[in-house]
């Protein structure tokens, strides 16, 4: 049985409070250690590097909230340690990410950005910084996709901060430290590699959450924020299809909620995982695309979405499949085509119309981008109109 094999997973006793991040935001600290220990006399740079819901937001989050909490000043300058975040995607050009970080600091600052240049805004944001005695750490989320749009801007934009603490005297502070965050570690090569010479950068990466991480995170969350009912193999479900993404489970948990309360239903089930799942991810199969399989491919198809229907589940036990693709096959007097059954279900795998998963000694199908329900209906029209062209269906 499928509860059965999830059963037997170990799991911690509870999430801790950094969602499994602990050993990353601990490596962060220490790269961090000599700055948060006495800021403006220090600088220090990481990389956070890992791909989208790994968990780096969540550390940076905290890291930037404890540095608040604390209030950390140098206890001879006095210098104050602030950490802001600016999300480098939501710009197109280095100069408007320094001019918002000065509107974090003062909101009512004015420049014409058509007139001012990268460089003339960072020594603005310097002297206000020296003016209220205050050292940065600059959080530059999704840095990569700022290199995509000028290089050249953010060469300027890493060394610009970099270069305060360069040639100045004992007694000048070091305002400027910086956390880079990315999805690995490509953007680099489109930058001057000497900038990254001059100071010691940490690389921090971040791994995608495994699918026990995940169901443990759900479940948490789903303790906390969740109204609706939902099965512990529906729970499983979502985090094996969110491949690791902890912000994609999330949404698919609570945008599913929203659908169940649509549809007056007191659970969350995993056909409105599917279909919400369908408007989440790039990976939409089009009608066409299923006429235009083969019709032992079809069956197939319609044998998995008829089951997810009937039974109202997330997977189907491999060892089940066999003999309700026979069965099928007998009904669509195309009993031919069952001897092809590994090759037929290796193909749809292919395609990524199905997946299949390995939970220790057992084997799972499942469907994530398409409704059971719509696909069982315009599988079953289809083939009836096969029958109706060609009489040796029947």
């Amino acid at each position: 049985m499928i509860s059965e094999s999830f059963d037997k997973i170990h799991f911690s006793k509870a999430v801790d409070e950094f969602r499994f991040r602990a050993l990353e935001f601990e490596e962060l600290l220490t790269s961090f250690r000599m700055v948060l220990k006495n800021p403006g006399e220090a600088i220090s740079r990481a990389i956070l590097i890992g791909p989208p819901g790994s968990g780096k937001s969540f550390v940076l989050q905290n890291f930037q909230q404890r540095i608040k909490n604390q209030r950390i000043i140098h206890p001879k300058s006095n210098i104050l340690l602030r950490c802001l975040s600016v999300d480098c995607q939501n710009h197109s050009s280095s100069k408007s990410v320094v001019l918002e970080i000065i509107h974090q600091i003062d909101p009512f600052f004015y420049a014409n950005l058509a007139e001012s240049t990268t460089a003339e805004l960072q020594y603005i944001l310097a002297d206000i910084l020296l003016a209220k005695k205050e050292a940065l750490i600059i959080i530059f989320d999704n840095i990569d996709t700022l290199v995509k749009k000028e290089p050249e801007e953010v060469n300027s934009l890493i060394y610009g901060f970099q270069r305060f603490s360069e040639g100045k005297g004992n007694e000048e502070p070091n305002l400027f430290s910086q956390i880079l965050v990315a999805q690995d570690l490509e953007f680099l090569t489109e930058l001057d590699q000497v900038i990254f010479r001059k100071i010691v950068t940490d690389v921090i990466p971040f791994e995608p959450y495994t699918p026990t991480q995940l169901y443990q995170l759900l479940k948490d969350e789903i303790k906390q924020n969740i109204r609706k009912k939902i099965a512990e193999e529906t729970i499983w479900f979502i985090g094996l299809i969110s491949k690791g993404n902890l912000h994609l489970a999330f949404e698919l948990l609570h945008k599913a909620e929203i659908l169940a309360q649509k549809k007056r239903s007191l659970s969350i089930v995993p056909e409105y995982i599917r279909m919400v799942n369908k408007t989440l991810t790039n990976f939409h199969v089009s009608k066409q695309t299923i006429l235009e399989l083969p019709v032992r491919q079809k069956l197939m198809l319609l044998t998995i979405a008829r089951k997810f229907k009937r039974n109202s589940i997330a997977f189907i036990d491999f060892l089940e499949l066999p003999g309700l693709f026979i069965s099928l096959c007998e009904e669509y007097a195309s009993l031919q085509e069952a001897k092809f059954f590994s090759e037929i279900l290796l193909s749809l795998e292919e395609m990524a119309l199905i997946s299949k998963h390995v939970l220790g000694k057992d084997i799972f199908i499942t469907m994530s981008d398409i409704s059971a329900a719509e696909l069982v209906r315009f599988l079953e029209h289809n083939l009836r109109n096969d029958r109706r062209d060609k009489p040796f269906f029947l």
